[in-house]
């Protein structure tokens, strides 16, 4: 009864935190919209939101959905290729939710834990689900890497004026060196993962935590996770000796993913009138996402207003930056939060079946459409 209390009382707390993120995250995109709206005409806004062809908008909220599919398609893959059934609609709730989460944490940091969680099941080791969100977070890393890497290309010889200020350089520049280096260092950690154990162990067993927890009690959680470190490990030798194909299937759909976000602010330009060079547009969000990829803000509210409207700001007419911005948001992350939440409130309640079924757990489910 005390560990299921214990249970009860972890959730409930999870479940506080994640909507007390929710709040924050809503209040400081809020807060930032507010102001791009007041400083950039913000007296014709309604009038100019009337004018918005909503046909092209809706365009943006298919690309949108588009990604989580082919995200749910990633983890597919990579489950299938461990033994693990996994299907296309379960692995895009998941998607969706992952991206819900790491909307609600800060440097958007909860979103790959939690899919690891919804992937493990008793037939999918916890350490099989981290290989999976593992190689698919390197492998989409390195997609945006390479894709940013084309678009400074685009910027840099396409002509037309996108000038930075200095104080703006020095933060686009440190962003990307920020994303840069901590890439490498997932990479570095992906490829020597023997590393891992050798830098957990001694953070979980010292003179400070045998104060408070029994040593039998942190050997027990040392030996569960060598245990999974075993399976992360057999998981990863699998990926890079059997698996070379789904891999770069993966790195295509990757790829795919970033230019359909890269497409959505295009599309929402045009839809407010704006007929400028596309490729410009989303070269210019790709840098974008590369430099604030790790704002300390929930799902980087606030930043993510005010530094999309710095970086957009000598492109799109001044007198629609605002209410660009603002519906960028609404389409790329109120919809994400409207839909991600609904499923956390569906789905919380509900039995954690994970990625992997046996034969039995499936035909006892073969209900639901994602078996």
């Amino acid at each position: 009864m005390g560990r299921v209390e214990r249970s009860r009382n972890s959730a409930a707390r999870r479940s506080a935190q994640i909507r007390r993120g929710a709040l924050l995250a809503v209040v400081f995109s809020l807060l930032a919209s507010v102001v791009l709206l007041k400083l950039n005409g913000g007296q014709n806004t309604l009038r100019q939101l009337a004018r918005v062809d909503l046909g092209i908008l809706a365009v943006g909220l298919a690309l949108v959905i588009l990604t989580w599919i082919m995200d749910g398609l990633r983890m597919k893959i990579l489950v299938q290729a461990l033994g693990g059934r996994l299907g296309i609609v379960r692995a895009t709730r998941i998607s969706v939710m992952g991206a819900f989460v790491s909307n609600v944490t800060p440097f958007d940091s909860g979103g790959e834990p939690f899919q690891v969680y919804l992937l493990s099941s008793p037939d999918f080791s916890t350490g099989q689900a981290t290989a999976v969100v593992a190689v698919k977070t390197i492998i989409n890393a390195l997609a945006r890497v390479i894709l940013g890497m084309m678009a400074g290309t685009v910027l840099l010889f396409s002509g037309g004026t996108w000038s930075l200020s200095n104080p703006l350089k020095v933060a686009v520049i440190s962003g990307i060196c920020m994303y840069v280096g901590i890439f490498g260092i997932f990479l570095y950690l992906v490829i020597c993962p023997e590393r891992i154990p050798q830098l957990v162990v001694p953070a979980i067993r010292n003179k400070v935590t045998l104060r408070f927890i029994r040593r039998e009690v942190l050997d027990r959680a040392i030996e569960h996770l060598n245990r999974e470190f075993g399976e992360f490990r057999q998981a990863l030798d699998k990926f890079v000796t059997d698996y070379k194909v789904q891999l770069a299937t993966v790195m295509l759909f990757s790829l795919a993913c970033w230019l359909s976000t890269a497409l959505v602010p295009a599309v929402v330009l045009r839809g407010l009138g704006y007929r400028g060079s596309v490729v410009r547009v989303m070269a210019v969000t790709i840098v974008f996402y590369l430099a604030a990829a790790y704002a300390p803000t929930p799902g980087s509210s606030g930043a993510a207003e005010l530094g999309f409207a710095a970086l957009f700001s000598t492109i799109a007419p001044r007198a629609v930056l605002g209410l660009f911005v603002m519906v960028w948001r609404v389409i790329t992350y109120y919809f994400s939060l409207l839909v991600g939440g609904a499923l956390m409130t569906l789905g919380m309640f509900q039995p954690h079946h994970g990625a992997g079924t046996s034969a039995g757990q499936a035909q006892g489910s073969s209900s639901d459409p994602a078996a």
